[in-house]
C-alpha cells in the first residue's frame, strides 16, 4: 500500500490560503521590531549625557542700560542654556538693568548691593562716555580697562518731525545739525517758510548727567572743534543754544511719547526736534505713528553710542568670572549675538547696517555715516558737563550800570560813546540770559535819588515773568535803551548796596552775583571810601553763601585797580573791555557764570 505524504510543493490554492495568514503575521513582527527599536532609541536618548561641566554654575553679572537690556538678556539666557564651561566648571551670565549714569556714579570699591543692586562683573553702558565719567573719579578709575570692545553702535541724531524737516527742504536736500539748529534759533524762520503758526516750536534736550543722547549732544554742541576744551566763543554759542530749548527732560522717552500724541506741529507739543539715538527713532517709526520722525545726522564726526563691553578689574572679578565674561563676549560678537542687536535697529560695531529694513532709507536713515568723533579725555568730558551745568543753572543777577557824565565819552577806535557801548552790551547780554534767570536792573550816578546814588530801573524777578503787563526782558531792554549820561560816579556806595541786596536774594545751587559795569572812578566824597568798602565786604562776605561782584570796566578811564580789589574780596573778577564785541562776550560769560 502506497504511503501518502503531504505535497512538498503546495498547490496554487494552498499557497494563496497560507499567504493570507502570513501577511498579518509579518506586519505584526515588523511593527514589534520597530517598536522595540524605538524603545531602544528613546532609552538611549533619555539617558543623561556625560556632563560637560561640574559643580554649581557660576554666573557673571552684566549691568546693561535699557536700550541693550532686551537683546543682551535674551542672549544670556540662550548662552547659559547651552551649558558653557570654563575648565570643567559650569558657567553662565545674568543681565541686570541699570542706567549708565547710575553705574557711573556708584561704581567703586564701596559698591553697596543693598543700595545699588547686584555688583556687576561686566558693565555695558550706552556709550564709553559714561566709562570716562566714571574714570574721572580716582576710586573707580582703577576698575576700568583702557580698551573695551564695542558690541553694537547707534549714532546720535536729531529726531525732527517729518513736517518740519520737509519745510526745511528734506528730502530734496540733505539737512545737517547746523541747518536745524540754525532754523530754531532764528525767530522769523517759520514765518519765512509759510508757517507762522509754528512760532512756538522749540528744541528739546535731555539731561546730559543721566541721558546718553543729552551727554553726546552737549559735547557736540559745546565742543564744536572736538578738541576737548570749551573756548569762550564756544561757550557764548552754547548760551545762544539754551535760548531755543523748550523743555529739558530726563530721557528721550518723554519726547518720543509726546510725538505719539502730536498732530500738526503748531497744534500741541512745542518740542519738534531733539537729540536721540538713531535706533530709538527707528523703533518709533516702526510703529507707524501719525507723526514720523526723520533722523538728521551730523555732517562730520558724529558722536556714536558704541556700547562698550567693559570687564571690570574689581576685587570681586576673579579669574573664573573674567574667563566667563570673555566667553560670553565671544558669543555676543558671534553670528547669533550680532544678529539680535541688528534686529533691534542697532548697527554693527563698525557702524555698518546689518538689517536695512530696520533703518529704511525712505525715512532718511543712512546706510553709511561719517567716522565717529574722537572721544576726549575723562577730565575734558567732566569739565564740559560742568560748563553745561553752569549754563543751565539758575542765575540770580543784579545788573548795575554806570550812567555818570563820563559815559558820554567816546570809545577809542569806534564811533560809539561809552553809554552806547554799555547799551549794546547790556541788550545783547539780556537776550542771551537763560530762561531760568532772575534779574534786576539798577543805574547809578551821584544822588540819583534823595537818599541813594542808584535807582531801580527794573525790579528783581524772573526773566520769564512780567513787570506789570510788560515781559521782563522787554522791560530790561527798554530801560537800557532809555539811559542818558549825567552826574558823578557814586561807585562805592552803590556797590555795597547791590552786594547787600543780592545777599538777601541768595539761593542755594544757583549763580548769585552782582554785575557792575562802569567806566570811571568813585567821585562821591560823602560816601564810603575804598578802604571802608573793602572792610565791609570782607566782614560780611560768607563762604557758604558766595556773592561775587563781577566788574566790567568800560574804557581806559575806569579805576581797574579799585574794581579788582572789590572783585577779589567777594570772589569775583574784573575785566577791562575796549570794544563792543569784547564787551558783549564778557557780559555773556558773566551771565553764564563763567567769569567768577
Amino acid at each position: 500500500m502506497a504511503t501518502s505524504y503531504p505535497s512538498a510543493v503546495p498547490t496554487h490554492r494552498t499557497r494563496r490560503r497560507r499567504w493570507r495568514w502570513l501577511w498579518p503575521a509579518t506586519w505584526i513582527t515588523l511593527a514589534l521590531t520597530a517598536a522595540a527599536a524605538l524603545v531602544v532609541v528613546v532609552i538611549i536618548r533619555s539617558r543623561p549625557e556625560s556632563p560637560r561641566c561640574t559643580g554649581e554654575r557660576s554666573n557673571v553679572t552684566v549691568a546693561s542700560s535699557a536700550s541693550q537690556f532686551p537683546a543682551l538678556s535674551g542672549l544670556a539666557r540662550r548662552w547659559t542654556a547651552s551649558v558653557p564651561s570654563v575648565d570643567g566648571r559650569c558657567v553662565g551670565a545674568t543681565v541686570v538693568l541699570k542706567d549708565s549714569s547710575e553705574v557711573a556714579s556708584a561704581l567703586g570699591p564701596g559698591w553697596d548691593e543693598a543700595r545699588d543692586g547686584p555688583r556687576p562683573d561686566v558693565w555695558v553702558p550706552d556709550s564709553r562716555l559714561w566709562v570716562l565719567i566714571a574714570a574721572s573719579r580716582r576710586d573707580s578709575a582703577t576698575m576700568l580697562p583702557q580698551h573695551t570692545p564695542s558690541i553694537a553702535s547707534s549714532p546720535v541724531v536729531l529726531g525732527v518731525r517729518r513736517q518740519v524737516a520737509q519745510a526745511l527742504g528734506w528730502p530734496q536736500r540733505e539737512l545737517g545739525w547746523e541747518e536745524v539748529l540754525g532754523a530754531f534759533s532764528r525767530p522769523d524762520t517759520w514765518a519765512g517758510l509759510g508757517h507762522p503758526e509754528w512760532a512756538a516750536l522749540r528744541l528739546g534736550m535731555t539731561d546730559p548727567t543721566v541721558s546718553t543722547a543729552g551727554l553726546a549732544s552737549t559735547l557736540a554742541i559745546l565742543d564744536r572743534d572736538a578738541n576737548g576744551e570749551l573756548s569762550d566763543a564756544e561757550l557764548t554759542a552754547g548760551v545762544s543754544f539754551t535760548q531755543v530749548l523748550g523743555t529739558m527732560a530726563a530721557d528721550t522717552t518723554v519726547f518720543i511719547n509726546e510725538q505719539r500724541e502730536a498732530g500738526e506741529p503748531g497744534s500741541d507739543s512745542v518740542v519738534a526736534a531733539f537729540p536721540v539715538l538713531e535706533r530709538e527713532v527707528a523703533a518709533y517709526d516702526a510703529t507707524k505713528p501719525t507723526v514720523e520722525l526723520i533722523p538728521i545726522y551730523a555732517r562730520q564726526a558724529p558722536i556714536v553710542a558704541d556700547f562698550p563691553y567693559t570687564i571690570l578689574t574689581a576685587d570681586w572679578v576673579d579669574d573664573l568670572r573674567r574667563a566667563t565674561a570673555d566667553q560670553f563676549l565671544d558669543y555676543v560678537l558671534g553670528p547669533e549675538g550680532q544678529q539680535t542687536p541688528g534686529g533691534e535697529g542697532f548697527r554693527a560695531p563698525d557702524q555698518s547696517v546689518r538689517d536695512s529694513t530696520r533703518l529704511p532709507a525712505a525715512l532718511g536713515f543712512r546706510a553709511t555715516v561719517p567716522p565717529a568723533r574722537t572721544i576726549p579725555s575723562a577730565a575734558a568730558v567732566s569739565q564740559l558737563i560742568t560748563d553745561w551745568t553752569a549754563l543751565q543753572r539758575q542765575s540770580n543777577i543784579l545788573a548795575v550800570l554806570d550812567t555818570s557824565g563820563s559815559m558820554d565819552g567816546g570809545v577809542p577806535g569806534t564811533s560809539l560813546t561809552r553809554i552806547q557801548l554799555l547799551q549794546q552790551t547790556a541788550v545783547a547780554g539780556f537776550a542771551l540770559l537763560n530762561n531760568q534767570s532772575n534779574i534786576g536792573l539798577w543805574q547809578f550816578s551821584i544822588d540819583l535819588t534823595p537818599s541813594t546814588d542808584y535807582r531801580v530801573l527794573v525790579p528783581y524777578g524772573p526773566l520769564s515773568g512780567t513787570v506789570g503787563t510788560v515781559p521782563r526782558k522787554q522791560a530790561l531792554i527798554a530801560a537800557v535803551q532809555g539811559l542818558k549820561a549825567g552826574g558823578g560816579t557814586g561807585l562805592y556806595d552803590t556797590t555795597y548796596a547791590a552786594f547787600r541786596a543780592i545777599q538777601t536774594l541768595w539761593e542755594p545751587n544757583d549763580t548769585n552775583a552782582v554785575l557792575l559795569i562802569t567806566d570811571g572812578k568813585d567821585q562821591d566824597e560823602k560816601g564810603l571810601s575804598l578802604s571802608e568798602l573793602i572792610h565791609r565786604l570782607t566782614r560780611e562776605a560768607r563762604p557758604d553763601r558766595p556773592t561775587p561782584v563781577i566788574c566790567i570796566a568800560v574804557g581806559p578811564d575806569a579805576d581797574a585797580n579799585a574794581l579788582r580789589q572789590i572783585s577779589k574780596v567777594t570772589g569775583g573778577r574784573t575785566f577791562v573791555v575796549r570794544d563792543a564785541n569784547a564787551a558783549v562776550q564778557t557780559l555773556v560769560l558773566a551771565f553764564a557764570g563763567r567769569l567768577n
